[in-house]
Order: C-alpha cells, then sequence, then structure tokens
C-alpha cells in the first residue's frame, strides 16, 4: 500500500509540472489568437489559430525555397494548398 501512496505523489507532482509548463508554453498561441480575433473582427478559437499558422508555413516554405528541388516545390505548393483548404472549411 505504501508503494501505491508514493507512487500517487510523484504522478500528482508530475502532473503538476507537465500543467506548469503547458500553460507557459500555450500564452503565444493565445497571443496569437487574440491578435488573430482582432484582424478577422471576430472571435476564433486555438484550433482555427493553429490552422491559420499552418496555412503561413505552408506559404513561407512554399514561396522561398527558390533554389530547391522541383519535387519539394511541388509538395510545399500542395501543403499550402491544402492549409488554404483547410483555413476555407473550418474559419
Amino acid at each position: 500500500m505504501e508503494n501505491n501512496i508514493t507512487l500517487s505523489n510523484r504522478f500528482v507532482a508530475l502532473n503538476a509540472i507537465v500543467g506548469a509548463v503547458l500553460s507557459k508554453l500555450s500564452v503565444p498561441v493565445e497571443t496569437l489568437r487574440k491578435y488573430y480575433s482582432s484582424v478577422l473582427e471576430r472571435e476564433i478559437d486555438v484550433r482555427q489559430t493553429w490552422l491559420l499558422i499552418n496555412a503561413q508555413l505552408a506559404f513561407i516554405f512554399a514561396a522561398l525555397p527558390v533554389d530547391g528541388p522541383m519535387v519539394l516545390r511541388m509538395a510545399c505548393c500542395g501543403w499550402f494548398i491544402h492549409a488554404e483548404l483547410l483555413c476555407k472549411r473550418h474559419l
């Protein structure tokens, strides 16, 4: 019984640490969510924020690798089109 209590206390402590780290990591996403909400003039949720970040990253990777292989450039263009369609569907 004593081992279960020790493991339980460690699990609670680990959960508290993970929760604290996740809350610190979510601050930039929350800031971006508020910014996007003000730009779009309506509230968006965190999932929609991640979709917008994905679309922006896809655009950067599709537009910038000018010297890259054609297959890689086509894959990045496909990623960008997919990201835009997801934004259109969910925003």
